[in-house]
């Protein structure tokens, strides 16, 4: 039975997930401090990071993490550059990038420990975008929104690509918990519905 914590971090309400499996878990997008991020561990075990995208406000304590756990940190190759860009933030006001190092994430199925999940590569509000699909959950990142979608003014976004890459979501038979990046989460019967940027 896996559990799921959610924490909202950062100076821009991210939403970082702690998945748990008895006492191992996996951590989609530390957007706080390191020690923060620690702090809610506590005794867990962490047997991996997973990077929805290289956003610095989806990366910060990458570094912090992969010091004391020495877990892989996973990201797709396309958004490499972007995350070891010490100025990605710079007009938020804001640095944070990863100078650790990174394994790529591949579209398909992947077991880290005791969690089984897959990989859907979705760029648009990035070059390297992807979710991640557990059981009946859909941890979107940018991609997806309640209601709404990540941007794609920002540097290596591109809206024609992300509204491709949304076609996805369509092609889902059952019913999923949609878990993004920022604000609440919501379901994929509900964006089907009322999404625009679905339709």
């Amino acid at each position: 039975m896996m559990d799921i914590r959610t924490y909202v971090m950062g100076p821009i309400a991210t939403n970082t997930y702690v998945l748990v499996s008895g006492n191992e878990a996996i951590i989609i997008d530390p957007a706080s401090k390191p020690e923060k991020m620690i702090e809610k561990l506590g005794d867990l075990d962490l047997k991996a990071v997973l990077l929805t995208h290289g956003h610095f406000d989806h990366i910060k304590a990458c570094d912090g993490l992969y010091e004391k756990y020495h877990c892989p940190i996973y990201l797709h190759e396309d958004d490499e550059e972007l995350a070891r860009d010490k100025y990605s933030g710079a007009d938020f006001g804001l640095v944070s990038y990863i100078s650790c190092k990174t394994l790529p994430l591949k579209e398909g199925k992947m077991k880290i420990g005791p969690f089984e999940f897959e990989v859907i590569f979705t760029p648009g509000h990035t070059p390297g975008s992807v979710i991640f699909v557990f059981d009946h959950y859909i941890f979107t990142g940018d991609t997806l929104f309640r209601g709404s979608v990540g941007r794609t003014d920002l540097k290596g976004g591109d809206a024609r690509t992300l509204k491709e890459s949304l076609r996805v979501f369509k092609s889902f038979k059952e019913e999923y918990f949609i878990l993004p990046g920022h604000d609440d989460p919501s379901t994929l019967s509900f964006e089907l519905a009322n999404n625009w940027y679905l339709r």
